[in-house]
């Protein structure tokens, strides 16, 4: 558990340290049957919450919060430590972007909140329905962006301004997209299922309109239960 947030992640210029952390099969595919579950064991699980606990700020597009079926990082005992040795906070925060603001009350995010938790960040574009902004106000704090659909710039930015030093990116792939078009990804944390999946599932990143690939380097390369635990960072961040 603290193997991984004592790692180094030095803030970039302008914005904190974007990490994006998925699982895939041996053949690529992010999901069976629409969720990451099968895909996973206890290993897999360990090492997410690992992970989890470098980030001051956890990030993930809607449909990945309505698939997953999302609540507030509740993070365990071993992982408090951890954070608090690193520095960080005894919880990361949750940010959820949304262009269309399509999130019902009934999520566990909204709905299982407890009174000393802070609620989630709510991230939209700027002409976000005021009737949808008014409905999320009371279980959420919601930001329109300057921009009509949120780009991985300002959402990034508007972390920042809130002080977050380390962001972890829990996709989906199409949110991952916009975020390798943006050139901001500084470390990769994949973990690969000993499995076949086959089925018409996306890769982990998905509709990205980058012609030249993000080279990256492997810093770290664990195993456990047959899966492969790869930490790896952009040319740019290393």
């Amino acid at each position: 558990m603290e193997f991984y947030p004592s790692l180094p992640r030095p803030k970039p210029s302008g914005r904190p340290w974007l990490m994006i952390n998925m699982i895939a099969s041996a053949d690529g595919a992010i999901a069976v049957d629409g969720t990451s579950g099968a895909l996973g064991n206890p290993a897999d699980e360990a090492v997410f919450s690992a992970v989890r606990a470098c980030a001051d700020w956890i990030l993930a597009a809607a449909g990945t919060v309505r698939a997953e079926r999302y609540g507030l990082p509740r993070p365990g005992a071993a992982s408090r430590r951890a954070r608090r040795a690193a520095g960080r906070a005894d919880r990361p925060r949750l940010a959820v972007v949304s262009g269309s603001l399509d999130l019902g009350l009934g999520l566990p995010l909204f709905a299982e909140q407890h009174p000393d938790d802070d609620p989630p960040l709510i991230l939209t574009g700027r002409d976000a329905a005021a009737g949808a902004v008014e409905a999320l106000e009371s279980v959420a704090e919601v930001v329109r962006l300057a921009s009509a659909r949120p780009q991985p710039a300002e959402i990034l930015a508007e972390l920042d301004r809130r002080g977050a030093g380390v962001v972890l990116s829990e996709g989906g792939p199409s949110f991952n997209g916009q975020l390798a078009d943006a050139g901001v990804i500084d470390e990769l944390c994949l973990s690969i299922a000993p499995l076949v999946a086959g089925g018409a599932s996306p890769r982990i990143v998905h509709g990205s309109l980058r012609t030249v690939p993000i080279d990256l380097s492997i810093d770290h390369l664990l195993e456990a239960s047959g899966t492969l635990f790869v930490r790896y960072l952009s040319a740019t961040a290393c």
